[in-house]
């Protein structure tokens, strides 16, 4: 059963862009509440100057209530990419069907640096038949870092399945040492 991500075109939602080593990410608010976190990745043409600590885009234009949820959760962002910090203390206002919200709410409880398999999820939620439905629900997954669906993983720990891309699956899991860094660092 495919259900499409949520559509955050409506005005009382907030967009801002924000750049930093990885790459470009995509802030959705309603108010002070974070909806949507995406990442376009490191290829993306962007006026944004990236650095390591990239502080926010110019908040300026934003409501006040808007512009310090989007200070914070840059900040924590930042902090997770760099390894400094394993969770987000981020207000979230999270749209999804039933079947979704039961599946992110089972994997936010995945510990930092551990996985589970579609499988697991699917038991957990009291679907043990349901492991593709819970794909689509991973795959429509509005907060892709912050509920942490880079910790599931194929049958046999394969990295599978991730909207964002297994690169940055893999990248994920590095840092929380879920799974080994395969290059050695020079």
């Amino acid at each position: 059963m495919y259900i499409p991500a949520m559509n955050f075109s409506d005005s009382r939602f907030t967009t801002v862009t924000h750049r930093n080593l990885w790459g470009e990410w995509i802030f959705v608010f309603e108010k002070s509440k974070l909806c949507s976190l995406r990442y376009k990745g490191a290829t993306i043409p962007s006026s944004v100057q990236a650095c390591a600590y990239a502080e926010p885009d110019a908040t300026r234009d934003l409501a006040p209530t808007v512009a310090k949820a989007y200070r914070k959760a840059v900040f924590q962002l930042n902090q997770y990419l760099s390894g400094k910090i394993r969770g987000f203390s981020i207000s979230l206002k999270v749209y999804g069907t039933e079947f979704q919200q039961k599946v992110w709410h089972e994997i936010a409880t995945i510990p930092y640096g551990k996985t589970r398999t579609y499988k697991h999820v699917a038991k957990a939620i009291g679907e043990p038949r349901a492991t593709r439905a819970v794909g689509a629900a991973l795959h429509a997954n509005p907060l892709q870092i912050i509920l942490p669906c880079h910790r599931v993983v194929g049958a046999g720990g394969r990295l599978t399945g991730y909207a964002l891309g297994l690169d940055l699956k893999r990248r994920l899991l590095v840092i929380e040492g879920a799974i080994p860094q395969e290059l050695p660092l020079e």
